[in-house]
């Protein structure tokens, strides 16, 4: 049984895998090890981006792209894409491949636009 439900290019599973883990740079088959290794690099990315370099202008979604490139970049191919196929994962249906594009477009305008830069936060971490 495979662990996301997915068609075309963006959906092909890595060899090895039992179809649990998708295509990607590193070789991994275990989705274990796969979801350790998506982990590490966002905690990197966090780091960078909010705690090091907070986003000082309106964050719009070319910034969402780039940071998913980022994160995910050095594990798969499409990274930082929009998605072009229509997936799910443990019965839960992502938002449809071909409203993607008007989606966040939307988010951008109703939310990214009205509530970015966040400067109601402190740049100082939690404890």
């Amino acid at each position: 049984m495979s662990k996301y439900k997915v068609g075309g290019t963006q959906g092909l599973y890595q060899s090895g895998s039992n179809d649990l883990v998708l295509t990607n740079k590193l070789g991994l088959t275990d989705p274990v090890d796969m979801d350790e290794a998506e982990l590490v690099l966002l905690e990197k990315l966090y780091e960078d981006v909010l705690l090091k370099h907070f986003p000082r202008p309106a964050i719009q979604v070319s910034d969402i792209e780039v940071w998913h490139r980022r994160w995910l970049g050095n594990i798969y191919d499409w990274a930082g894409e929009e998605r072009s196929v229509n997936m799910s994962k443990s019965g839960f249906q992502f938002a449809a491949a071909a409203q993607v594009s008007r989606l966040l477009q939307e988010f951008e305008q109703q939310y990214l636009n009205k509530f970015t830069p966040c400067t109601a936060f402190s740049e100082s971490p939690i404890n």
